[in-house]
């Protein structure tokens, strides 16, 4: 089954935190420059560096998004945590009525462990509920938060709103139908 792109607009959590990251690189490597503490770069040099940064950033983006949806392929990436527990990042293999999770090392698409399995009895409602901001360095505040009921006890998921319908979808056996 094919899946949905990410809208862009779903990546900006992703996308902005690269760039600053990317500038705060930038600008401790050419603070002391533009000081007068360091070597002394002509204003060409500073330029092309910075030239040189933003395509190499803009290229490794875009490689790494393209790269990133071949890994996951089929399956959907999200977190999940028991009801005030730690978020566990991973992604979902979904059939119809069941879901098995697959936690990451890290964050960074390393698999972890035994998948967790679990049958869905209900799989709540999106009412656009996202994590706090105290939580921003361990999860993307642009995730919505849902319920999971199943008989081995009710989780909460968190996941952008294309991937909830997504899951919803293939959760009642509905056929997904990719975009373009």
């Amino acid at each position: 089954m094919p899946r949905r792109k990410t809208p862009l607009r779903e990546q900006t959590f992703r996308i902005g935190g690269l760039f600053v990251g990317l500038l705060l690189g930038l600008l401790v490597v050419l603070l002391p420059s533009l000081l007068g503490r360091g070597p002394d770069l002509p204003p060409a040099v500073v330029a092309i560096v910075i030239g040189f940064a933003l395509v190499v950033a803009i290229g490794g983006l875009a490689l790494g998004l393209a790269l990133g949806r071949r890994i996951v392929g089929e399956r959907i990436e999200a977190a999940m945590r028991e009801p005030g527990g730690p978020w566990q990042h991973g992604s979902f293999t979904v059939t119809p009525g069941h879901l098995s999770f697959q936690r990451y090392r890290w964050q960074v698409r390393i698999p972890r462990g035994a998948p967790v399995e679990f049958d869905v009895d209900d799989l709540g409602d999106d009412t656009g509920v996202r994590p706090s901001w105290k939580q921003v360095l361990t999860i993307n505040p642009q995730l919505h938060i849902v319920t999971v009921t199943s008989p081995q006890g009710d989780r909460e998921l968190a996941a952008l709103p294309t991937h909830l319908e997504e899951l919803r979808e293939r959760l009642s056996g509905a056929q997904v139908q990719p975009q373009s």
